[in-house]
């Protein structure tokens, strides 16, 4: 078995059995896999920020921003061969990874990364099967490209296989 990590503002793909795609240390930011079944192929972006509309900057990469990252992703499989229709959609993370105040959510990146990626994913029409979100504990998501199983495990706890009904928090 061969890993390809997903770094933070990446988008990855790959039809290679015997390939996992990961994107490890996952706290606030959200790791996304869209999964074509009958081509076998899956897509991971790892999303830091919720929106690309306050940077001043040039953008580096477009799997920054959720924003720019799920229809970017989405392009991309497309272009490999996906059928929009086909898609399998999970995602993972999005943590309070720091807090002010008690009650307070302006540090709360992960909250709105979760809202950022819903939205972004509702603009494209597409719908997510299952996640695995919230919480303040770091979470590492892969998906077994040739199955399209996919795990994700949270610090202190197993592995745990994240589809269908089961394990849906979000």
């Amino acid at each position: 078995m061969v890993n390809i990590n997903v770094g933070m503002g990446e988008i990855k793909l790959s039809k290679t059995p015997g390939t996992y795609l990961v994107a490890p240390g996952l706290g606030s930011c959200i790791g996304l896999i869209m999964y074509d079944p009958k081509i076998s192929l899956a897509g991971m972006v790892h999303v830091v920020l919720p929106d690309s509309s306050a940077t001043t900057k040039e953008i580096y990469s477009q799997g920054k921003y959720a924003d720019l990252a799920i229809p970017e992703l989405l392009k991309r499989m497309i272009n490999e061969g996906a059928n929009k229709n086909n898609l399998v959609v999970t995602m993972a993370g999005g943590a309070q990874m720091f807090t002010l105040e008690k009650g307070s959510n302006v540090l709360n990146i992960g909250m709105r990364n979760a809202v950022a990626v819903k939205a972004a994913l509702n603009k494209e029409g597409l719908k997510i099967s299952a996640s695995d979100t919230g919480g303040n504990k770091g979470r590492t998501l892969k998906i077994e490209v040739s199955t399209g199983i996919v795990y994700v495990k949270s610090i202190g706890q197993a592995e745990v296989i994240l589809g269908g009904n089961k394990c849906l928090k979000s």
